[in-house]
């Protein structure tokens, strides 16, 4: 009979301890459900943003003033060549000879320009987008830092998202007053 009993409270307390574990584990996933219901989040079109930007717009501007010389000089060889080949369709003799050797040594100029020209503005394209995205990523931080934002994800990737949670203008707006290197730092 002792044993019947013993038994019998050990079941009790088992049963007692596994419904305590399970109102615990209730609490805990409550407790996890209203916490994620308080995540915020926001969505950013960076395309949008980059091609909104005045800094953007500006190092356009840049980029065209300083490789536009070397472009239109390329153009220009390729309108000589051009004109040459057409030349070659009617010359005879000697002046066939001469104007290959000068067909080849403007394609050989043009090509070393172009490869160089290519190299340069690549370069400096992407010190610009680099620069350019420290300034957006500043404007972001800050921004769902003052809202108390909580995930921010790139807008290209999501399938829906409603306009009031895309904060791409205000990123604009906060992104145009960052001129400096020293103002991104600033954090």
């Amino acid at each position: 009979m002792l044993k019947k009993i013993a038994l019998a409270s050990a079941l009790s307390l088992a049963v007692l301890s596994n419904a305590a574990l399970c109102e615990e584990v209730k609490a805990e996933a409550a407790k996890a459900q209203s916490s994620a219901s308080k995540i915020s989040v926001a969505v950013v079109n960076i395309r949008l943003i980059m091609s909104e930007l005045p800094q953007a717009k500006e190092a356009t501007i840049a980029l065209q003033k300083e490789f536009g010389p070397r472009s239109e000089e390329l153009r220009k060889i390729q309108e000589e060549g051009q004109k040459l080949e057409k030349e070659l369709q009617t010359a005879k003799g000697e002046r066939v000879t001469e104007i290959n050797r000068k067909l080849a040594q403007m394609k050989a100029d043009f090509e070393l320009k172009s490869q160089a020209l290519q190299e340069d503005s690549q370069k400096k394209e992407r010190e610009i987008e680099v620069k350019l995205g420290r300034l957006v990523q500043t404007a972001i931080d800050r921004i769902a830092k003052e809202r108390g934002i909580d995930l921010v994800v790139r807008g290209e990737t999501v399938v829906f998202a409603t306009p009031a949670v895309d904060i791409s203008e205000d990123v604009i707006a906060r992104a145009s007053k960052l001129k400096s290197s020293k103002e991104v730092n600033k954090k």
